[in-house]
């Protein structure tokens, strides 16, 4: 499978998809709740924060992929985005 071979042989590739799919579905739900909440100045803080929380563990996981991907730091390869 020609697939296969473009994997990183360490490390659960598609966990790591799973993973960030879970953080972009977290930010999701919070931003509709701060669309929803819009006027609620705690309420539209609090679920900003919590969409900013998202986006960064989302961005924590696609470092660990570009890690897998790219293991020596000197790679010429361009780093991948999720």
């Amino acid at each position: 499978m020609l697939f296969g071979k473009l994997l990183p042989r360490e490390g659960n590739f598609f966990e790591m998809f799973n993973q960030h799919a879970d953080r972009i579905v977290e930010a999701a739900h919070a931003f509709s709740k701060l669309v929803a909440n819009y006027n609620d100045l705690e309420l539209r803080a609090k679920y900003n924060q919590e969409v900013d929380n998202a986006e960064r563990a989302a961005d924590r996981v696609t470092h660990e992929c570009n890690k897998a991907i790219h293991p020596r730091n000197g790679s010429s390869l361009p780093a991948i985005a999720l």
